[in-house]
């Protein structure tokens, strides 16, 4: 898969305590997660051995008098540069408009820029600063009015990739047909025209990204996300995220899960071919060759991953398209 990022995030993220500071709680009611000092060192021997790049989410909810506290943060980081680690990004929060109030917009933009001045200062090699990971970014939302906020708040001057997560629906009650269904497939089109519009207007020239993404949550839907079908989903938002303007996706998740790349006893699930097939053969830059003739047929272009060990020559480009059903469709390429 490399060149790829590997986020370790999520929910979990907002507990987890890097094991020299086992006082720290971020919540009366919730149980933290350690995290070992084995534990990171195996991460980041792991991302080195697979030529990955690591991104890693701190959890905002360590706070102290309103204010994020960085204490267990620096101890992380102090270790990181101890022994030499590079992760290449650094989130803080996962879905920060479900915390219910805890965390503002406007505070989450003061935490973001504290946060980003004590990763700089730590000693750490370059990085990127990523989030805020606004989850459920449908049109007239709460999370867009959130991700606006932020924004605007000074935290499109802080990040350098602007993020938010998406999922079709919930995987309550969802059928095989709906994976193939181009309404449901269609409903991605608005969420990311609107984050990238807002994007562009309160963070120019930063990077629009689907941080955390995925079939439906949570988890995926059981015998379905982890099959062939669930390609359909997947291969599409890929093109549209491309087509309307994004530089990056982030798959939720590669291990576990039903929805998960590789199942828990490390098979690949049919999603994992499929990335794999799009990172060797999909390069930039991405044509519009929308057709109007059939809204089944999807149908995406893009200039050839020359890079790739292949071996195609600048030029080449790459055709993907698929109609779910049975009908036969003719394609003539010109």
């Amino acid at each position: 898969m490399s060149p790829s990022y590997l986020r370790i995030g999520g929910t979990a993220g907002d507990y987890m305590i890097f094991n020299k500071t086992h006082h720290q709680r971020t919540s009366p009611n919730h149980p933290t997660y350690p995290l070992k000092v084995a534990d990171w060192d195996n991460l980041n021997h792991l991302v080195m051995y697979a030529g990955l790049d690591l991104i890693f989410d701190f959890s905002v909810l360590l706070r102290k008098n309103g204010h994020w506290d960085p204490t267990n943060a620096r101890e992380l980081l102090e270790y990181t540069v101890k022994q030499g680690y590079k992760p290449a990004g650094y989130e803080l929060g996962n879905e920060p408009n479900y915390f219910h109030g805890a965390v503002s917009e406007k505070q989450l933009a003061k935490d973001f820029a504290a946060f980003k001045n004590i990763v700089s200062s730590s000693g750490v090699p370059p990085f990127l600063t990523i989030g805020p990971d606004v989850g459920g970014m449908v049109p007239g939302s709460r999370a867009q009015t959130y991700l606006k906020n932020f924004l605007e708040a000074g935290g499109g001057d802080v990040v350098d990739v602007v993020t938010v997560h998406q999922y079709y629906t919930h995987c309550q009650n969802l059928t095989v047909k709906d994976f193939t269904d181009r309404k449901l497939l269609d409903t991605l089109i608005p969420e990311v025209d609107s984050f990238v519009k807002i994007c562009n207007k309160k963070a120019p020239n930063k990077q629009c990204w689907l941080g955390e993404t995925s079939s439906c949550s949570p988890s995926g839907a059981q015998h379905i996300s982890d099959r062939y079908v669930a390609g359909f989903l997947w291969l599409d938002k890929l093109g549209l995220s491309a087509l309307h303007g994004l530089q990056g996706v982030l798959r939720q998740e590669f291990y576990g899960s039903y929805y998960g790349l590789i199942d828990i006893n490390l098979n690949p699930n049919p999603d994992y071919w499929l990335t794999l097939i799009y990172k060797r053969l999909v390069g930039s830059p991405v044509f519009d060759v929308t057709q109007t003739t059939d809204p089944n047929v999807r149908v995406y272009a893009h200039c050839t991953n020359v890079s790739s060990s292949i071996g195609y020559k600048p030029g080449s480009i790459t055709v993907y398209f698929y109609k779910p059903g049975s009908i036969t469709v003719y394609f003539i390429l010109q």
